[in-house]
């Protein structure tokens, strides 16, 4: 999609609209819409745009260019009327300028990769030159539903790891794993491959040496990835015989030039392979967590537009989840994870994983800035990192919420 000026979106400023406004007129990139234009009206340009090229709505504009500003819309009220009325969410962004004293907001509405957006009146709107209208020819909507396919299948081929080949290669004590995968899109494209590069590797080393021993990691470039790995692991053979795991066999994080994230953590069973230490996997998912914010770099928030998320359990053989705790050195969290086990099992029984399954059951949730409003969750750089790699399955098994600090 084109740029105001050249200037991309982060440094777009009111003298570049004004600039704009000198140079261009309404087209099938762009529309004027003043202060008084009805919810619906709004909607219906939304729509057209996501379904078409993309593009951009001035509002507080005049047909006529002329700047009258807005006083009855605001940006909450942008991104709370576009959620209540079309289906799925676009992703756009709002951008508030001050012209000549007056709030003018420019929307940006990316092509979109999910079409067709629909209308909560049922109708699928398209860019007809510098028009909008609703898309009667079926060969059109057969193209938009392809499309979005299209980007599921290529989403699935980024974020999905294959599953694991089951045999002797494998360590024995294995009964399960977790894959957790998003797939970032932000509104500049290059900003995670110059934090990527210059990434100090030896400030994260440091921390992998304080989180999980100096001998039980590793960091590796693969293309156009880093790969890290935590905790020692062997299979069944003989090691000196048969030293190398099967690939994906390893509690590992692959982060992508692009900010896209593939994730594995393996579930171990001890006392035969019965019991399965939980705590596990709540004590990996932050320290992902917090390397992935020492490469991103502090503006992602700024230019995040949005991730598509998905967690999948696969099981192996059945086990008894149990938050153990073993992590810590904390004796009361150790004591208070054994009282929750067994209040527990006198209330709803034995816990047993029978068969894994996946969130969501198909596709993927779509975190964007609305979600974090829709939630009354603060949108911060901190709470962004932390719900994409927030797990449902922290505490696998249990019925009764808690927290503990698996630290």
């Amino acid at each position: 999609m084109m740029n105001i000026n050249n200037k991309s979106w982060e440094k777009l400023r009111a003298t570049d609209i004004v600039k704009f406004l000198s140079d261009i007129e309404e087209s099938i990139f762009v529309e004027f819409k003043s202060d008084d234009e009805a919810p619906n009206k709004l909607v219906k340009e939304i729509s057209a745009l996501a379904n078409t090229y993309g593009g951009y709505i001035l509002l507080g504009v005049g047909d006529d260019k002329s700047v009258g500003g807005c006083t009855k819309w605001s940006e909450q009220r942008i991104h709370t009327v576009v959620h209540d009325s079309l289906f799925p969410a676009p992703n756009l962004d709002v951008k508030k300028c001050v012209i000549e004293g007056k709030k003018v907001y420019v929307i940006k509405i990316e092509e979109g990769s999910m079409p067709p957006y629909v209308t909560n009146k049922g109708v699928i709107y398209q860019r007809i030159s510098s028009g909008s209208g609703p898309i009667q020819d079926s060969g059109k909507l057969t193209e938009l539903y392809n499309k979005r396919q299209d980007y599921i299948s290529r989403v699935c081929n980024k974020i999905e790891l294959p599953p694991l080949h089951v045999d002797a290669d494998i360590p024995n004590n294995l009964v399960g794993y977790l894959d957790l995968g998003f797939s970032v899109t932000c509104s500049e494209e290059t900003f995670f491959q110059r934090h990527y590069h210059d990434t100090d590797y030896g400030l994260i080393s440091e921390y992998l040496k304080g989180a999980i021993g100096s001998n039980n990691y590793s960091i590796s470039l693969a293309g156009y990835s880093v790969f890290i790995t935590a905790g020692r692991l062997s299979t069944q053979k003989d090691s000196a015989s048969n030293p190398a795991l099967r690939a994906g066999v390893n509690n590992f994080l692959e982060i992508m030039c692009n900010g896209s994230v593939r994730a594995r953590i393996l579930l171990l069973g001890s006392n035969g392979g019965a019991e399965v230490d939980i705590s596990y996997i709540a004590h990996f998912l932050d320290f992902f967590k917090n390397i992935y914010g020492m490469i991103i770099g502090k503006n992602f928030s700024k230019i995040y537009l949005y991730a598509h998320k998905f967690e999948k359990l696969t099981v192996i053989r059945q086990f008894n989840p149990f938050f153990a705790s073993d992590i810590t050195k904390n004796q009361a969290i150790k004591e208070e994870a054994r009282k929750l086990y067994f209040q527990h099992c006198r209330k709803y029984g034995n816990s047993i994983i029978v068969e894994g399954n996946r969130f969501p059951v198909n596709g993927y949730n779509l975190i964007d800035k609305r979600w974090f409003n829709n939630f009354k969750v603060k949108y911060t750089q901190e709470n962004l990192i932390k719900e994409l790699f927030l797990s449902a399955y922290t505490t696998l098994g249990y019925i009764d919420s808690f927290e503990l600090n698996a630290n």
